[in-house]
């Protein structure tokens, strides 16, 4: 099955007065040498020389779970090199749990790793730094603010996106940065589509939304919406077009391999000469 779908495509939750769908955006196959496919946002990167955003591919094995990977060497080892070849040297993470909360990040050594505490989204100010969250089936939340330069990234399953972490990152530039809603740009990357994600009446009532069985909840469009009532602009907001419960052969997803898939790094960072000056 070809894991290239319309965003926001097949049945939804999201009832009358729904937000529209969020512009789509398919990000583009690179191979970088020594290592492991990537699916980049070609678009941002284009609008913002020295951007290097994405998310890694599952074709070459590479896992960056922190509770998947084989050992903390290779998941230090893999993400360290990720940030090496893509010119952003010093990487942020988080022990994903599934909330809201959100990080500040300041400068991280060259080669070094810093996992930042429990959390589910990270900012900086930071040139040099390598936000990543980690997703097989969940939505990475990109954010970015061009003018300032400044960088948040999210990893919002269905539990973090009901209790608001995609408002929370959107607060915390506008916290962090003095960077207003209205300036920030959306992206939500490769997650499980509208047409591959049934869920049970206990997640759709964390949407607010009643239902006696299962239903299809289009995780990408919700978020499209809570990113429009929290003030970002509805033609800043994008969504992947890939699936990757359909695209099991590109990306890794838990509900398509049973619960047993590895983790695909979701990355934004400013190459070191290429952040715009903050302020």
């Amino acid at each position: 099955m070809d894991g290239n779908v319309k965003a926001g495509g097949g049945a939804t939750s999201a009832g009358p007065g729904a937000a529209p769908a969020a512009e789509s955006v398919t990000e583009e196959l690179r191979t970088r040498a020594g290592g492991a496919d990537l699916y980049a946002h070609a678009a941002w990167e284009r609008d913002c020389p020295g951007l290097a955003c994405g998310i890694t591919a599952a074709g070459s094995g590479a896992d960056f779970g922190l509770t998947t990977s084989p050992d903390a060497w290779t998941l230090i080892g893999g993400i360290t090199a990720l940030g090496e070849a893509l010119d952003v040297p010093g990487v942020a993470m988080v022990r994903q749990v599934h909330d809201c909360r959100v990080m500040r990040v300041g400068s991280v050594p060259p080669g070094a790793l810093l996992v930042a505490g429990d959390a589910d989204g990270l900012v900086t100010v930071e040139r040099g730094v390598l936000l990543a969250v980690t997703a097989a089936d969940c939505v990475p939340v990109y954010l970015l603010d061009p003018g300032t330069g400044t960088l948040g990234l999210l990893h919002a399953g269905w539990r973090g996106a009901a209790a608001g972490v995609l408002e929370a990152g959107v607060a915390a530039l506008e916290r962090e940065a003095g960077v207003p809603p209205g300036r920030v740009r959306v992206h939500l990357g490769p997650a499980i589509c509208g047409d591959c994600y049934e869920v049970g009446p206990e997640v759709l009532r964390a949407f607010g939304r009643e239902a006696e069985g299962p239903a299809k909840l289009d995780l990408r469009r919700e978020l499209a919406a809570r990113a429009a009532e929290a003030g970002v602009e509805p033609g800043a907001i994008g969504a992947s077009t890939w699936c990757t419960r359909c695209g099991a052969d590109r990306f890794h997803s838990h509900r398509g391999s049973g619960g047993t898939a590895g983790r695909m790094a979701a990355y934004l960072g400013w190459r070191a000469s290429g952040c715009p000056e903050s302020g």
